[in-house]
């Protein structure tokens, strides 16, 4: 039977959506989806957390819990969606299929959203720049143009950009007002949506950018809540990408967002855990039977956290080290010699010093590197107690042990 390389996707189940919760994010959701039942609205709340750090099953939990205590939420991935030209097209499409369950069979809510769209396709309909007419044209060719003619045609165009602006207006409010209407519960109240936009920080720039502004602007809506995941950091470098170097993003950003929560650190070990059965390794090492392997699950599983924890790697990282923990697994057979502590070490190692291990790998080279890398994560105090830094140092001399010859004594006695 075959075994996939990477981890598979996680499920959130509406019906028990904190089932798969390896990062114990259950109370944090709790009490965000509690804020958020009781808050008012327009408002924009974001999500922040480094990329890998589990914003999306976060906020997948979340929206799930919404849903569960009958709130009204939907659910899209910016990233997604970054192909259209407008974000509000694709914040229109995304709700045209989610509100779908909740507009079903009430005319008025039906008629109000068929007009919103209606106002909202208007709003799309930019008009084309007056420099793209006339370029496109070739009325700036003097030879071929009389001032007067000229004119004439810039004037027509002032009147229809003016035209244009008073639709665009009204479009607008025609926009809001119905859209108001959809969220109107039975007893005549707005009740909250709960928009859900998910990998903001991965979109183009200017796309991100127009999407915010779509939000603050044409979506401050009285029902609407948005709840945006992104890092920071990355989009306010993306923004700088966009209006040059020294702007400032974060002041930028700032403007669009009512609300920062900062997720909470994760439990490392218990994600360890559940990435390590999700690979199904528990039933692999369960198959490697020589007494001396006995250990190579626990040194794989503790040496991962000690490297996550030392080189600070995120979530993703981690899952992205067991799937090549997996393809070295996979090639090797089952009563083998593995070397766990080594074999993360190495991965680790070639990931983000990779002079380093070049030189390692190359015969009889490259061992003062390794060790002195090695110790470079761990305090002293702590690395003399620490059973996993002396495994790995162990383990790193004693392959080099054939190339050493007289240094081997040295290096030995040394560790």
């Amino acid at each position: 039977m075959t075994r996939s390389f990477k981890k598979p996707k996680l499920s959130v189940q509406d019906a028990d959506h904190f089932a798969n919760d390896m990062l114990e994010r259950k109370p944090a959701i709790e009490n965000l989806s509690l804020l958020l039942s009781n808050i008012s609205s327009p408002i924009v709340l974001s999500v922040n957390a480094p990329w890998g750090a589990g914003k999306t099953t976060f906020l997948q939990m979340l929206h799930s819990d919404l849903k569960n205590k009958q709130c009204k939420s939907v659910y899209f991935s910016a990233w997604e969606t970054d192909f259209a030209n407008d974000p509000l097209l694709a914040f229109l499409g995304e709700m045209n299929t989610a509100l779908q369950g909740y507009i079903v069979g009430d005319k008025n809510k039906n008629k109000a959203w068929n007009t919103a769209k209606k106002a909202g396709v208007h709003i799309l309909k930019r008009a084309v720049p007056v420099i793209l007419k006339v370029g496109t044209a070739g009325l700036l060719d003097t030879d071929k143009i009389i001032e007067d003619e000229a004119s004439e045609f810039i004037e027509s165009l002032s009147s229809d950009a003016i035209d244009e602006y008073t639709k665009s207006k009204m479009a607008i409010q025609s926009f809001k007002e119905n859209i108001g209407r959809v969220l109107i519960d039975d007893e005549g109240k707005i009740s909250n949506l709960y928009v859900f936009v998910d990998e903001l920080d991965r979109c183009r720039p200017t796309y991100s950018i127009e999407l915010l502004e779509r939000i603050k602007h044409l979506l401050d809506i009285e029902g609407l809540v948005f709840i945006l995941a992104m890092d920071k950091q990355q989009l306010a470098h993306s923004i700088r990408g966009v209006y040059g170097a020294e702007f400032d993003a974060l002041g930028y950003l700032k403007r669009f967002i009512d609300i920062e929560y900062s997720l909470p650190q994760a439990s490392l070990s218990n994600f360890i855990e559940g990435i390590y059965n999700s690979f199904g390794f528990d039933k692999i090492f369960a198959k490697r039977a020589h007494q001396e392997l006995q250990y190579d699950s626990d040194h794989l599983k503790n040496t991962i956290c000690f490297l996550a924890e030392a080189n600070s790697i995120s979530l993703r990282g981690v899952e992205q080290l067991f799937s090549k923990v997996n393809l070295v697994l996979l090639s090797t057979k089952a009563n083998s010699y593995l070397y766990p502590a080594l074999l993360a070490f190495l991965l680790v190692a070639k990931e983000y010093n990779p002079s380093i291990y070049d030189s390692y790998v190359r015969k009889g080279q490259g061992l003062k590197g390794m060790v002195d890398l090695l110790h470079s994560m761990i305090i002293d105090d702590l690395r003399y107690k620490s059973f996993v830094s002396a495994l790995i140092e162990g383990l790193l001399i004693a392959a080099k042990a054939g190339e050493l010859k007289d240094d081997f004594a040295k290096y030995k006695e040394y560790h």
